[in-house]
């Protein structure tokens, strides 16, 4: 059979078994350029070169978006929030807030800056951690603004400094791509080494920025009106979906 008949009868195939586009178009390339004779390596560099402009940043972005899909209908960030739940209920009092106040902030940090670089799953985790943990931090009278100040860098920082996960989508595909595009005719060429580097500047300047705002402009105390229902929702929604490792990496 003609090797790109089979390709399209695959990605059709798959498309229609509901199974993602993005997967079944690859999944197509793959098979059409095995069948056509051509190496594993050889065909990825065909697909790449085919796809036009940006095409390949958006493939990018949307395969880690259909793994982030994964990942939240695994229970997996259900089981993160659930535990730190758990362990904040048992230790908050009166004399450890100050201690539970920076667990959690750095518990919402780490997981922003795995969900870039680690595990790239985005903001798919925000909905899914964040409402459980609400009532912890009415309990601990925590600024939210520090909250989102940690949030903010975690989801920024490490993609503009780490070449991991979607840094490498940004700092490879985007910024070192359009640099050299726009020195080539000056000369200049800017190598991978370079790019975190400079990026090194701003990304200090944010880490300045979210100490500032978590041990000064935020640091105090702030009472929020804490209403049943809203509290009754996010507990329902944290226990909608089962937290079970086994159907985790399973759409």
């Amino acid at each position: 059979m003609n090797a790109v008949i089979l390709a399209v009868l695959v990605m059709v195939v798959l498309s229609l078994a509901r199974v993602s586009v993005v997967f079944a178009l690859m999944a197509g390339a793959l098979v059409g350029g095995l069948v056509g004779g051509l190496s594993l390596e050889q065909t990825l560099d065909a697909f790449n070169t085919g796809v036009g402009g940006g095409a390949q940043v958006a493939l990018a972005y949307a395969t880690l978006g259909a793994f982030a899909v994964a990942i939240s209908r695994s229970g997996l960030p259900d089981m993160l929030a659930l535990r730190l739940i758990s362990l904040l209920g048992q230790e908050a009092n009166a004399a450890q807030q100050a201690r539970v106040k920076t667990l959690l902030l750095s518990a919402v940090l780490l997981v922003a800056v795995f969900s870039q670089n680690l595990i790239p799953v985005h903001i798919a985790f925000i909905p899914i951690l964040i409402p459980p943990l609400l009532k912890v931090m009415n309990q601990l009278n925590l600024d939210r603004r520090a909250v989102a100040c940690a949030l903010t860098f975690g989801l920024t920082a490490p993609y503009m400094l780490l070449p991991v996960g979607f840094g490498a989508i940004f700092l490879n595909d985007i910024l070192l791509a359009n640099l050299n595009s726009a020195g080539a005719p000056l000369g200049l060429e800017v190598t991978r080494s370079m790019v975190p580097l400079a990026m090194a500047i701003p990304v200090g300047g944010m880490a300045i920025g979210l100490v500032v705002a978590l041990f000064w402009s935020y640091r105090k105390p702030r009472h929020y009106q804490a209403l049943e229902v809203a509290s009754q929702q996010s507990q329902q929604g944290a226990s909608a979906i089962p937290a079970r490792p086994s159907r985790i990496g399973w759409v």
